[in-house]
Formats: C-alpha cells, sequence, structure tokens
C-alpha cells in the first residue's frame, strides 16, 4: 500500500506533469520528485578498492563507447576493472592481430575510437569505481619500420636478427623475433619513450596496464632495466602475460627448472603474472566432466609465487583467437568456461580475469571495434564476482571429491560440479566455511553447513555461490498509510547469541570477528576461522553484527579490520592482549566497552508517524461572482509494475543499472519511470531501490512489492 506521503507526492507529480491532457508517459524528467543523487563508486557496487583485489572484465576489440554504454552492467556484475585493447596507434585495420603491431608509443585512433573516446570511458568508469586496465605492446612495434614513429627508426634501438624467438634458450627468448624485430628493451631511450606512454595512459584516466609478451623482455639480472624503469609509478598497477613459462623449461629433467623458478620470481618483482597452465587445466578437467584435483599448479605450486602475484583466467584472447596457430578454448562450452572461471575467481587475493568472447574463433574475422558476448551479466558469473569481493582477503581452502570441487571460505564458498547439476555434499576443507545454513545467489536454494560438510542442490550453471549477501534483516523497513517504520536489523533471533559492534568510532571498512575458545595446547585452539575471522553483517542502524555458533558460546572474541598485520588500531582489544569473553551470553562492543545485551538490541528504534493534519481553511471573502468554469474532475487510478523502470513489462537488472544511473545523476526518469523506481516507497530514487531489483531478479525476497501491479489512486 502506498505511504500517505508517497500519496501526495504523486499527486503534485501527475498535476505537473499533465497539462493540456499530455499522457504521462510523454512527461520529462521530473525535478519535483527528490531523487537523491548518489556518487556512484566502488563501495557502491560492492567493488574492490585496488585492481589486485577484484576481477577483470577484457572487453576485447569492444569500441571505447560500447564499453562506456555497459558500465552500470559491468559494475553490477562486480567487475572492478576492464580491461581494454592497446590503444597504441595500429598499422593496419580490421583483424585483431593489427592490435599488436603497434606504430609507435602513443595513443592513436581506431576502429574502437579516438583518444578523446579513451579517456572519456576512463572518466565514465571512475563514477562507477571501475577501474581500466590498458594493454601495452612494449616488446617490438610494426614490422614496416618507414610506419612506425620517427625517433625510433635508428637500429640502435633494435636487436640484431637472430631469428625467431624460441623456447629453451632463454636468449633467444628475449632477442628473438615473435613476427616482428625486437625492440632493444636495454636502451635507455627505449625504456624512456614506454614510461613516457605509460604516463600519458595514466593522465587518460588508466589505472593499471598489461604488458603484451612480458616474458620476451630481459631482467635487472640479465642486463635489461626495463621492468623497474617502466614500473616505477607504484600509483599504477601492472601484470604481464607470460604463457606457460619464461622461455625455459619448468620439467626437472630438462634441467631448466631452477633458473625458470628464479626468472619467475624476478619478474613477479615487478609485475604480477599469468598462470596460463593452471587456467588449461581448470577448463580441461571440466571438459572432461572431472573437478581438478590441483589447486593451482605452475606458477603457485611448482614456481612457489605468492598469490597476490598471480592472474588467473578460464580462457584468454589468445586462448581463442589464435586457433589457426596454438588456440584451445574455442571449443569450449561457455558453461564450462564458466565453470573454470567460478573456481580460478573464487580464491583468495588472485587476480582473475574473465573474457568477453566475440562472435567468431575464427582468427582473421575477429576485427577491431567488434562488440563481445554479455554473457559477463549472468547470474552465475555475477554471483562468483560478488562472492569474490565479498570475501576480499578471507582464507581459503580448496576440496576435489566425487567429481566436485569448493573453495571455502570462511563466510561462504563456492561449490562446482564437474558435470551437470544436482546435490551435492562435500568435505568443509578444514572447517573454514561457518557453520549455519546460506541461500545460493543464483538459484535460491538453501544450503547446510557443518564443521564437516557443506551440502545442498545445485542448480542448471553446475555453480553454487554460498554466502551471507542476504543479511537475515535487510528488509525490515516497512511504509504503511500511518508512515511506520521499524528497524530491527540487530534483533537477537531467539536462542541464538549475537556479538555486535558500533564502528561510528572506529570507522572501519569492514569488520570482522575472530572467536576462539581457550586451550592449554596452542595447536589445538579452536576458532570460527583463521585469522581475522569471519566478516561480520552491517546492519541497516550502522551496527555490525555476528552470530557465534555453539560451540564458541563460552569463547573469546577480537575484532579486527581485516588487516593480515597488526598496525594500530587494526584490532580490538589491541595486539597480544586477550580476547573479551562470551561466557555464554550475547555482547556489544559500544565503542568504549564489553557489555551484555539480551534480546532485542536497546538501540533499536520504532518510529510511528501518523498523519492527522485536516485543511479547515475557510474563505470568508463574500465575492458572490458566478464562476461559470464546472470542476468535473474525478480521483482516478494509474497501473504500473513496480520496479518496471524501462517500462518493458519485465523487472531485471536493466531496470537496476537504469535506477543506479539516475541515482548516480548520470540519468533521468519521467513520471512512470520514477514512480516504478521507488520501490522502498520512501519517495526518493536511490541505490537501495537499485539493490532491492537486483535482489528480486535473483529471486530473493526483498520485503516490497517488486514484479507486482501496483494501483496508485491520483487525486482528480
Amino acid at each position: 500500500m502506498a505511504s500517505k506521503k508517497l500519496k501526495k507526492s504523486l499527486s503534485v507529480l501527475l498535476s505537473l506533469a499533465t497539462v493540456s491532457g499530455v499522457a504521462l508517459a510523454n512527461a520529462g524528467a521530473v525535478s519535483a520528485f527528490e531523487v537523491e543523487q548518489e556518487t556512484s563508486s566502488a563501495n557502491s557496487y560492492g567493488l574492490c578498492s585496488n585492481i589486485s583485489d577484484g576481477v577483470i572484465l577484457h572487453c576485447f576489440c569492444w569500441k571505447y563507447n560500447d564499453i562506456k554504454d555497459m558500465l552500470p552492467e559491468i559494475a553490477a556484475a562486480g567487475f572492478t576493472s576492464v580491461q581494454t585493447s592497446p590503444p597504441q596507434a595500429t598499422d593496419g585495420t580490421g583483424s585483431w592481430w593489427w592490435f599488436y603491431q603497434p606504430k609507435g608509443f602513443y595513443i592513436g585512433s581506431s576502429a574502437m575510437g579516438t583518444k578523446a573516446d579513451y579517456e572519456s570511458l576512463c572518466q565514465e568508469a571512475s563514477r562507477y569505481g571501475v577501474k581500466i586496465i590498458a594493454d601495452v605492446v612494449a616488446n617490438h612495434l610494426a614490422g614496416n619500420h618507414d610506419h612506425i614513429q620517427d625517433d625510433l627508426k635508428d637500429s640502435q634501438f633494435w636487436h640484431p636478427d637472430i631469428g625467431d624467438s624460441r623456447d629453451g634458450d632463454r636468449w633467444q627468448v628475449t632477442h628473438g623475433k615473435i613476427g616482428m624485430p625486437d625492440l632493444n628493451t636495454e636502451h635507455s631511450y627505449v625504456q624512456e619513450c614506454v614510461k613516457n606512454y605509460i604516463q600519458e595512459l595514466k593522465a587518460a584516466g588508466v589505472s593499471g596496464i598489461r604488458f603484451d609478451a612480458a616474458k620476451h623482455i630481459g631482467l635487472p639480472s640479465e642486463g635489461d632495466n626495463f621492468w623497474p624503469t617502466v614500473t616505477s609509478d607504484s600509483s599504477l598497477w601492472y601484470y604481464g602475460e607470460i604463457l606457460n613459462n619464461p622461455g625455459l623449461s619448468y620439467k626437472p629433467e630438462d634441467g631448466q627448472r631452477e633458473q625458470a623458478i628464479s626468472l619467475m620470481k624476478q619478474y613477479a618483482q615487478y609485475i604480477a603474472v599469468t598462470d596460463s597452465p593452471y587456467g588449461m587445466t581448470l577448463r580441461d578437467e571440466f571438459k572432461s566432466g572431472r573437478a581438478p584435483d590441483g589447486y593451482g599448479n605452475y606458477c603457485a605450486e611448482w614456481m612457489g609465487l605468492p598469490n597476490d602475484k598471480l592472474l588467473y583466467w578460464a580462457e584468454s584472447h589468445d586462448t581463442w583467437s589464435n586457433n589457426d596457430d596454438w588456440g584451445y578454448s574455442w571449443d569450449h562450452s561457455q558453461n564450462v568456461i564458466d565453470r573454470a572461471y567460478a573456481i580460478a575467481a573464487s580464491r583468495n587475493k588472485i587476480t582473475a580475469l574473465y573474457f568477453s568472447r566475440p562472435s567468431t574463433h575464427v582468427k582473421d574475422d575477429i576485427t577491431i571495434g567488434a562488440k563481445g558476448s554479455t554473457h559477463f551479466t549472468s547470474k552465475e558469473v555475477a554471483a562468483v564476482n560478488h562472492f569474490h569481493n565479498a570475501m576480499n582477503g578471507q582464507p581459503d581452502y580448496y576440496v576435489s571429491e566425487n567429481g566436485n570441487a569448493a573453495v571455502c571460505r570462511g563466510g561462504g564458498a563456492v561449490v562446482v560440479k564437474g558435470s551437470g547439476s544436482g546435490h551435492v555434499e562435500i568435505s568443509n576443507g578444514g572447517g573454514t566455511t561457518t557453520p549455519g545454513t546460506y541461500k545460493d545467489e543464483i538459484t535460491g536454494n538453501t544450503w547446510t553447513v557443518t564443521a564437516d560438510k557443506i551440502s545442498g542442490d545445485v542448480g542448471d550453471t553446475g555453480i553454487a555461490v554460498i554466502y551471507d549477501f542476504d543479511s537475515p534483516n535487510s528488509d525490515t523497513d516497512v511504509t504503511t498509510d500511518t508512515d511506520t517504520s521499524t528497524d530491527t536489523t540487530t534483533d537477537i533471533p531467539a536462542g541464538d547469541m549475537r556479538v555486535l559492534f558500533d564502528n561510528s568510532k572506529t570507522s572501519w571498512s569492514n569488520v570482522y570477528c575472530y572467536v576462539y575458545n581457550d586451550s592449554t595446547n596452542p595447536a589445538s585452539v579452536e576458532q570460527n576461522a583463521a585469522w581475522p575471522g569471519v566478516k561480520m553483517n552491517k546492519g541497516s542502524d550502522g551496527i555490525f553484527y555476528y552470530d557465534v555458533p555453539d560451540k564458541f558460546k563460552n569463547g573469546n572474541v577480537i575484532f579486527g579490520n581485516g588487516s593480515d598485520g597488526a598496525e594500530a588500531g587494526s584490532q580490538i582489544p589491541a595486539q597480544d592482549e586477550p580476547g573479551m569473553k562470551l561466557e555464554g551470553k550475547s555482547h556489544k562492543w559500544d565503542g568504549t566497552n564489553w557489555v551484555v545485551v539480551s534480546g532485542p538490541d536497546t538501540d533499536t528504534t520504532t518510529d510511528t508517524t501518523t498523519d492527522t493534519t485536516t485543511d479547515t481553511t475557510t474563505d470568508s471573502d463574500t465575492d458572490t461572482t458566478t464562476d461559470s468554469d464546472t470542476d468535473t474532475s474525478t480521483d482516478v487510478t494509474y497501473t504500473i509494475i513496480l520496479g518496471d523502470v524501462n517500462d518493458d513489462g519485465k523487472v531485471n537488472l536493466r531496470d537496476a543499472a537504469k535506477v543506479q544511473r539516475v541515482a548516480a545523476g548520470l540519468d533521468s526518469l519521467n513520471v512512470v519511470g520514477t514512480l516504478a523506481a521507488d520501490v522502498t516507497g520512501d519517495g526518493k530514487v536511490r541505490l537501495d531501490d537499485a539493490t532491492a531489483i537486483q535482489r528480486y531478479d535473483i529471486k530473493l525476497s526483498t520485503g516490497y512489492n517488486i514484479g507486482k501491479k501496483i494501483s496508485i489512486p491520483i487525486d482528480g
């Protein structure tokens, strides 16, 4: 039911919008309706603040303006970053591989757009909290040196022609050709040119750099200072394409393993690196209907590189587009790739890339400027991304059993079947995932987690994403004819123990709760999760809360901001101090003291306001003039579908994206759209309306009448 406040607003709106019989649908943007101008940011979409913590969408070959148009959907799907194809001027047009034959180190124009278009994309992306990563070709330029930038034509800037690059011979790898003459990256002027280009990209709004053919550029130990020179700007994030190996074999029998490991670790001092062999393992196993046995192989296990220096993918533009040469993912279904991506992207401290497939895998038919697949907006991909972002910093534990796999995190898990769908029961690896009942973001199915097992039904995608994305009482704002609203987010359910944290003094971005039981043997201490514990839920009243499992009801509590270290202010109590005791009772940290609470939190408030205003104004004017005009207006009822913002008869993510743009001041709505957008009924169009629509789209309860036809009485 619409509130009286909302009815009054509608009456005013419609009287403004209907002039001389003009139809409501033709009314323009309504300034009389209060639209809250919120700046969309990483926090608005739950995106990570840093590229390295999030996931990347590779918009291979896309026009800049096509990417810009999709930014609401990209952000809503949980992508922190977008990687574009190289912005450098190309020596030819048409097929995608011209990108990798640039004329120089400067932003040029192509079928993707102009430099101004690129700058516009970067500026618009920043409003959504999305970062732009530029692909940079620095190992070589175009084969025809008549076409390259003049100051690099001299022979001193080029390696002598020693033939093609050849794995097994490191000198040949760093000095040989890969189709085009090889730049002398040891030369300080070449390094300066690349560094200046990176600064041009930064000035355009770029936040990250991907280096093509990184293994073909030498390291300081080999007499090449390219990497420390061009990556000296620490405000940017860098990663390099190193396919398979650094040009030397990791197989023990080849006698090159130790040198290969040393080289990879040296690259990791300057850039993150791709672990393409693990991506191949993931997709090939799922194609065969099996869950991968390994928890990473080449870079993580054999090379010993840390997670935060790795980039995973299920496929890349090389594995898709080079089918004439050595491509090996184009014959894998999108669903197989999605299952592989679900494992890759649910890991801790690993950046993952999702590839937007072009419409064809034929190498020469993939053209510059062609928009690829938008499957990245699917529920399964978005759910994996949302999980990745929400679990940032939490430890992970990989399990592979009976053809199924799971990545267990403190606050949930991603479960993937090797093939098909149906019921899954799999170990709760290391007891990592907190016991409880969860919902799958993709299907809404209920999952049960115990200290030992995770069980539930996987839908048709073969992927389940379970975590506490739907807070127990996140939809308790109720608007009635008496404008009554109740905030009960931090109520303590009967029989439960809950710890509460008032964040008003600490102002942490996230709050974690670490609970442990005392033990005389430090090696056997029970904990709810490895440090920093479990990420707490944020209530609508700003209080964070966490329901304590039964076995910890007499345990000890430490709150933290999720930091691995113990810098000042990162945990309460401070480092080396014992945790605060629960003693079988619910407690709250009120910012100063650890106090016992029972039943509903005393901060819970109920505001009840009843509109009883009566208009009794009497006109005492004795003017007896007879007005021949007769007011024959009558009350009418207008029907809308709540949440159907674009008036297409459906409520889905496109409506949510429209609301997000309006809330950010990037778009406007007419009267009908405005009424449909205010799904919470508070008289404003803002991001919580978009969130409610998103949750409706993935079949989660919202507490509102989204999707239903609402008849609104209008004063005549």
